[in-house]
């Protein structure tokens, strides 16, 4: 499959997504042009002996006017836009290294890369309690969209436990003529406890998971998808300037895009040295461009 149509396959699913999303066909073509279709040309070309993604990207790109706003895609939910960007995001890369010390020196056990941190910072703005209200959301979605789920099993159990109870009540009815007291104190028992035959009912068949909607949020950001999950927030409530300020711990398990400049002043990192000869990153008339 080309990248081509590994793009157009991508295109579908988000288009599909759009439609089930309260977005205009604006609102869905400028989520696609921030970074829903990754762009997967760099990152791919250093798999055939081309060098560095970075030394594929090219200068005197057009310059475009975009609103840089994260983004996420929240399962079960759809698409929710931020109010505010972040004052600060911290990315935290580390690799899994274990050194041993062994009488002929260190051995070194490489376990690859460790799941990226990335720290969220920052305040809601004029938004207030409410913007933090959509924050928290985001934050437990999991929860949310597992309480229907929750109501169901929970309605489906209480009407087997009834139909249950009143068989093995029958049952203990027929025992006691034919087995006994014994026969009949089991059967009650377990009639009462929902145990007598036909209970299979009670083991609930492909319940979704809610660590699945948990594991499956995904920021967009100026063409860096991420996908992970929330472990911590945290909320400040400032009484000096009635600011409410938020910290948030996103664990990723997967990046896909690749982020490239976006200030007007951006000058290209891979040709040549940083100085007056090197080529801009945007041409065009950039100052009214961003």
């Amino acid at each position: 499959m080309s990248i081509s149509d590994i793009l157009n396959n991508i295109n579908n699913v988000q288009n599909s997504i759009n439609g089930n999303s309260p977005l205009t066909s604006s609102q869905a073509s400028q989520y696609q042009a921030d970074g829903f279709t990754v762009p997967a040309q760099f990152a791919s070309s250093a798999a055939v002996g081309a060098g560095l993604p970075s030394s594929q990207v090219p200068p005197y790109r057009p310059a475009t006017l975009r609103r840089n706003i994260i983004t996420w895609f929240v399962p079960n939910f759809g698409i929710v836009s931020m109010y505010i960007n972040p004052s600060a995001i911290t990315y935290n890369f580390k690799k899994l290294i274990n050194p041993d010390r062994t009488k002929g020196g260190y051995t070194l056990q490489y376990w690859g890369e460790q799941l990226d941190v990335l720290n969220i910072s920052g305040t809601t703005g004029s938004s207030g309690i409410e913007g933090i209200n959509v924050l928290y959301e985001i934050y437990r979605a999991e929860q949310y969209a597992f309480d229907a789920t929750g109501l169901l099993i929970a309605g489906n159990n209480a009407t087997t436990d009834l139909s249950n109870s009143l068989s093995g009540l029958g049952g203990a009815l027929g025992g006691a003529i034919g087995g006994g007291v014994g026969a009949a104190v089991g059967g009650a028992v377990g009639g009462l406890l929902g145990l007598a035959a036909p209970n299979t009912n009670l083991s609930a068949q492909n319940i979704p998971s809610i660590a699945q909607s948990a594991f499956s949020v995904e920021m967009y950001y100026n063409g860096w998808v991420y996908r992970g999950y929330f472990n911590s927030m945290t909320v400040r409530e400032r009484a000096d300037n009635f600011m409410l300020e938020y910290d948030m711990e996103f664990i990723t398990t997967s990046r896909q895009g690749y982020r490239l400049n976006y200030f007007p002043w951006s000058v290209s990192a891979n040709s040549g040295p940083s100085s007056y000869s090197t080529p801009e990153s945007f041409n065009g008339n950039v100052s009214e461009g961003f």
